[in-house]
């Protein structure tokens, strides 16, 4: 069984240590002197108003309970692109985490070394180079945003710790596996090797249409806190009225028999949330609609030359 809790909250103040108390507490997760990572979703240099970036306030909150059962918090993600100092500090100046870590004295990662893991349990990677600021955490606190993506659908928990793979090997991936779900199955994959012991989900203000980076806001004064991804991406979808099984990472995960057998909702289960007329990429509208998927474009054959 696999729980998420779920409650309805502000910026101003998200109640983490509420979220938090069916799940045992901070506590459970952080102990006295830990150095914890807060992974959190930084894929490009857009303000926290444009609800592509894990909100700062919220980043905030979950640090301040970090600090309190004892943890050293520092934030750290690899945004898309160059994977350097400069576009670092860049992507965290504009998402606003630069201000906050200057006002919380909280450390930004800035360290862009990388080492190769293999992946024993890799369905489409054997081996791949995984950030070092990840690596040096002895606890590590996801802070996924409750967004869509064009390509995934909804970009959620499952999707989270693809920023542990440096900026220009995701390039890589996407040119390597252009289908839904072998890239699904890449994004498990990474799942298998760098494992958060908690996900914090930032849902107060949300991303619909067409992310994950020209989306639009939606306020939806969400927060979500479980220790399995698949099964807090379970209940988002539930939240927007979506079946998680037409969500290609949720498919896969699946067919590899990583769905919970049953979810426990100790505060507010998705239908005491559920968040009605939230929209879709287009490209996953068929989800929504019940119609079947559009067609691959037709390839001409004779004319090709490869």
């Amino acid at each position: 069984m696999a729980t998420v809790s779920i409650i309805k909250s502000t910026y101003s103040d998200p109640e983490i240590e509420t979220l938090l108390a069916p799940l045992g507490g901070m506590g459970r997760f952080v102990k006295k002197n830990d150095n914890v990572l807060l992974k959190v979703n930084l894929l490009s240099t857009k303000g926290p108003e444009k609800a592509v970036t894990t909100h700062p306030d919220f980043v905030r909150a979950v640090a301040k309970v970090v600090r309190k059962a004892g943890g050293s918090p520092y934030i750290g993600d690899s945004p898309a692109g160059r994977f350097s100092k400069r576009y670092l500090k860049k992507a965290y100046a504009r998402s606003g985490l630069e201000d906050l870590a200057r006002e919380e004295e909280i450390p930004l990662n800035f360290d862009t070394g990388v080492k190769k893991l293999d992946i024993p349990k890799g369905k489409r990677l054997q081996r791949s180079p995984i950030c070092q600021y990840a690596l040096k955490a002895e606890k590590v606190i996801a802070l996924p945003k409750l967004k869509t993506h064009s390509f995934q659908y909804l970009t959620l928990a499952c999707k989270i710790m693809y920023g542990v793979v440096p900026g220009l090997t995701k390039a890589k991936y996407h040119a390597q596996f252009p289908r839904k779900a072998s890239f699904a199955d890449m994004m498990l994959d990474i799942l298998t090797i760098v494992k958060p012991q908690l996900y914090i989900m930032d849902g107060i203000l949300g991303m619909q249409g067409q992310g994950p980076g020209s989306g639009d806001p939606v306020k939806m004064d969400l927060v979500l806190a479980s220790t399995d991804p698949v099964a807090m991406d379970i209940a988002v979808c539930k939240i927007i009225g979506v079946e998680p099984v037409g969500i290609p990472v949720l498919k896969r995960a699946k067919v590899r028999g990583l769905w919970p057998e049953r979810i426990d909702y100790p505060i507010h289960g998705p239908e005491d949330v559920a968040y009605k007329g939230f929209r879709l990429p287009n490209t996953a509208d068929h989800l929504l609609t019940g119609k079947k998927p559009p067609p691959k474009s037709h390839v001409i054959t004779d004319k090709c030359i490869a």
